[in-house]
């Protein structure tokens, strides 16, 4: 703190760290040092943040309180909350999701749990929503060309059909995915790799 007195992070992190420390703790054990991300340790926790007004994009929260360590320094909070807009008033959406399936997916609480967000995710679609999957391990390839979200049974399939195996290669597979979003650019809407 003497020599960064001031930290940032962005607030759409992992929030893995928490329970992963936790469990650590409930086991009567520490947590090693590389394992406590103090980032995710705090998106943890739902905040309730002002929502803004009208069409103004966010509103700002700030908060000033002495630090219970040293009362003569000061702790800042400043809590930003974007606008929410529903899913029938924003854009269309060509979402291009690049999936590791090498072989060190293969735990019940890694490419199961990809699997099953992926699932959850099809049915908050719209329709003319657009999802394109590329996967990687030894190689890239495509699972999925970019499908319209009405065809979510194809969606699906193409889900449900994901295997772990090989060696992990994911530079070919970004390329692929950034390839396949700009083959199906959405103009005015929503163009997404994720990862």
């Amino acid at each position: 703190v003497a020599d960064q007195p001031l930290s940032t992070f962005s607030a759409d992190v992992d929030t893995a760290s928490y329970a992963n420390v936790r469990r650590f703790l409930n086991e009567g054990r520490l947590p090693p040092p590389d394992a406590v991300r103090i980032e995710e340790l705090l998106n943890y926790f739902p905040y309730t943040y002002v929502h803004p007004t009208g069409l103004t994009p966010f509103a700002a929260t700030l908060e000033v309180a002495s630090a219970p360590w040293a009362p003569e320094h000061r702790l800042v909070r400043i809590g930003l909350k974007g606008r929410e807009i529903s899913t029938a008033a924003r854009p269309a959406a060509n979402l291009v999701f690049l999936l590791d399936v090498s072989g060190s997916m293969n735990a019940a609480n890694k490419l199961p749990l990809v699997k099953q967000a992926m699932r959850l995710l099809v049915d908050r679609l719209r329709p003319d929503d657009r999802v394109a999957i590329v996967t990687y391990a030894g190689n890239a390839g495509l699972a999925l060309p970019s499908t319209p979200a009405r065809k979510a049974s194809e969606i699906l399939a193409a889900v449900d059909a994901l295997q772990p195996s090989g060696s992990t290669n994911g530079a070919m597979g970004i390329q692929l995915a950034y390839d396949i979003a700009k083959a199906n650019l959405v103009n005015d809407g929503i163009n997404r790799v994720i990862l």
